[in-house]
């Protein structure tokens, strides 16, 4: 399969982009080393591209959880993790749990690399920045994957399995087909349920996880936002719009045309100000 893929990202206004707590990831799930991963995770900026010829593709974002210490860290570790997981691990939200704990268990040794590199700088971890660091990190995520049917061109299957309010729309002839695990802009809440680095029981996150899964066929698009975006979207086809055209003239946009865009609709109260994170994928 072919695709071009956008990814859209920006840190609160008023603060700095070393403090984006998203992160994201698309790649190839069948692909090995270097070439798996198809853009690196975006930072606060814009990235856009092609992929050509890969049998799947797969695309993660995550939203760390501002009131936990290192948040930025424990959700790029979970769409890392979630980029590698056999996709086996994604077809059931049992396996999805089993993902989670995975990058939990990774979390440790993340943990002993921060403290070494503070220690090295000179700036060792400070006693009140312990029990939060204890606490452990709390983020969402969302995993989709796109794979191309066997003989036929320009049709496949896709998958999709989240935890939290992160979301993902699949669009085709100007209406939503999909749209997950959130479907309506007033359902957005302050407690979603979150991903921890300290782990989770397994059961009590599957039981959290939603899981969906369909077909694509060309033309069609599938847009995986971090939930002030996802908001966003799900307001403008409440009342009536179409955000997909927005977001197509968005694609070709500068950093600073991102910028401004995202600026104007937090300053009309169209977006709040939070972590503004979307990944853009339309087979072809």
């Amino acid at each position: 399969m072919r695709a071009h893929v956008t990814v859209l990202a920006l840190h609160k206004g008023g603060g700095e982009p070393h403090e984006y707590e998203d992160a994201a990831w698309v790649g190839s799930s069948t692909a090995t080393g270097e070439a798996r991963s198809i853009m690196p995770p975006p930072g606060p900026t814009c990235r856009r591209g092609g992929v050509g010829r890969v049998a799947t593709l797969r695309a993660a974002v995550a939203d760390g959880a501002s009131s936990s210490l290192l948040a930025r860290r424990w959700a790029q570790l979970l769409v890392r993790e979630a980029g590698a997981a056999p996709s086996g691990l994604l077809r059931t939200e049992a396996g999805f749990a089993d993902v989670l704990n995975r990058a939990a268990d990774r979390w440790p040794d993340h943990m002993k690399e921060y403290t070494r590199l503070r220690e090295l700088r000179g700036k060792p971890i400070t006693w009140f920045e312990r029990p939060g660091l204890e606490r452990g990190a709390h983020a969402t995520l969302l995993v989709a994957h796109l794979a191309a049917h066997r003989w036929q061109p320009g049709r496949g299957t896709w998958s999709a399995v989240a935890l939290g309010d992160s979301c993902l729309f699949h669009v085709r002839n100007d209406a939503v087909r999909v749209a997950m695990p959130v479907d309506a802009a007033e359902d957005f809440g302050n407690t979603p349920p979150l991903a921890a680095s300290s782990g989770q029981d397994r059961d009590l996150a599957a039981s959290h996880a939603t899981l969906a899964r369909g077909t694509w066929l060309l033309g069609d698009r599938f847009y995986l936002a971090t939930d002030a975006m996802a908001a966003w979207f799900l307001r403008q086809c409440e009342h009536g719009r179409k955000p997909w055209d927005l977001l197509r003239a968005l694609d070709y946009a500068t950093p600073r045309e991102w910028t401004t865009w995202v600026e104007r609709e937090r300053a009309s109260g169209g977006l709040p100000n939070d972590d503004v994170t979307l990944v853009r994928i339309e087979p072809r």
